[in-house]
């Protein structure tokens, strides 16, 4: 069982901040946004790593008495028939391209992909960084639901006709990447 209790995320979207908090019900996860610079890679693993050092370093010393750890999270979209691109870029082709248009990527060619969530835990006392890994297969379509943020309206997790945006909060819960990640997370707490 680890010592680890008072933790910081590092992400400036609220939704994301929303999900962690339905996520984590037993823990107080307190969240800030930090301009951080982002390494360029396919790899969710790299660029989470370098993000938990980076935000880490960020910290004034004052904050860093506060926390036991800081945590990232970098999630990745890789497309079967683009080698797993975009991988850790989705953020940015999605900027550019938006939902339809990444999705158009994939026209006429396998529409498999895998979800990818990396938590990148990053101990203040030492800077050692523990990541915990959630994937779940599924495939890219057309746009579809409300709920959710970034790309949800187009990730179909394996198995299932609806979109990670047409589920409602408490089943994406149960099923998406980033659940799954928490879950090895908690384990790791030992809650």
């Amino acid at each position: 069982m680890t010592s680890v209790k008072r933790l910081l995320l590092i992400t400036g979207n609220p939704g994301k901040a929303r999900e962690f908090a339905s996520l984590m019900p037993g823990l107080t996860v307190e969240h800030k946004a930090l301009e951080l610079l982002e390494l360029q890679s396919l790899s969710a693993q790299e660029v989470g790593r370098h993000k938990a050092l980076e935000a880490l370093s960020q910290l004034p010393d004052r904050e860093k008495v506060r926390y036991d750890a800081v945590l990232t999270d970098d999630s990745s979209l890789s497309f079967t028939a683009l080698n797993g691109f975009p991988g850790a870029l989705v953020k940015f082709c999605l900027d550019a391209l938006g939902p339809e248009g990444l999705a158009g990527l994939l026209d006429q060619k396998d529409r498999s992909a895998v979800a990818e969530c990396c938590l990148s835990l990053s101990l203040t006392q030492t800077g050692e960084v523990i990541q915990f890994i959630g994937k779940v297969p599924g495939t890219i379509q057309a746009p579809q639901g409300r709920e959710g943020f970034g790309w949800d309206g187009i990730f179909y997790p394996q198995g299932s006709d609806l979109s990670y945006a047409q589920l409602s909060q408490e089943q994406k819960n149960s099923i998406s990447h980033r659940s799954v990640a928490v879950k090895q997370l908690l384990r790791w707490l030992g809650q």
